[in-house]
């Protein structure tokens, strides 16, 4: 499906910036700098510039008369996948992780539905309804794991020199990967397991993408035949 509507186009993005400009906000106002630190806070962050500088380039466009289009699609595919990840992992480790210990009044805070819950899937959705497909490479996917390993190499580097994070008592922003409670070996092999299931995930959203532009090039031959049928 590909929604060819400029103001809805234009509202949609608009909307996503202003959902994770909430959440950004919260953390910036309370003086919670140590948040960035989590990848939930940085990758609605990476929202909120890449749906904000999309809404600006495509306001210029329609000043233009000009339709709107997905603001560098690639970058698009890589802000999907990281903002996925961040649904993925909260929704089916960190949420019964935080049930488990008695720590799961804050899933219905208001802030803890924007950023794990509404910005990921308007993303998704913002994807799946307004984003032509099929314009990845193939080895798209591999670099868009340069983002949570890069985040994972600044947090073990971080940890031994820097304080807690937050209120918290631990350098480290989740458990799975908390070098003082589990160990460098369980670390590793969860760092590892993470990073399978994240190439996994990055190349069944690269291959719904490729076989829905496949699908989409067919639907416009088939509007050209028959337009040049009618024509004859």
């Amino acid at each position: 499906m590909y929604i060819k509507n400029n103001w809805l186009f234009m509202v949609y993005k608009l909307l996503i910036a202003v959902f994770a400009a909430y959440g950004l906000q919260f953390h910036m106002r309370t003086g919670s700098w140590s948040d960035f630190n989590y990848y939930t806070v940085l990758s609605n962050a990476a929202c909120f510039l890449y749906f904000l500088c999309s809404f600006t380039v495509n306001v210029r466009r329609l000043l233009h008369d000009r339709h709107v289009v997905t603001w560098k699609p690639r970058l698009e595919g890589a802000v999907v996948f990281c903002i996925t990840v961040t649904f993925l992992i909260y929704h089916f480790i960190l949420r019964p992780e935080a049930f488990r210990m008695g720590n799961g009044g804050s899933f219905y805070s208001v802030l803890n539905m924007v950023q794990h819950y509404i910005v990921p899937v308007g993303v998704i959705f913002d994807w799946l309804l307004f984003c032509p497909k099929g314009r990845w490479h193939r080895y798209d996917p591999a670099a868009w794991l340069l983002a949570p390993l890069f985040y994972f190499v600044y947090i073990l580097i971080r940890a031994p020199f820097a304080g807690n994070i937050g209120d918290t008592s631990s350098p480290y922003p989740y458990s799975f990967i908390d070098v003082q409670a589990l160990g460098v070996g369980i670390v590793a092999r969860n760092a590892l397991l993470v990073t399978v299931a994240m190439l996994l995930l990055a190349y069944i959203v690269y291959f719904i993408d490729y076989g829905l532009g496949v699908l989409q090039r067919r639907r416009v031959c088939r509007l050209n035949i028959r337009k040049m049928q009618r024509a004859a």
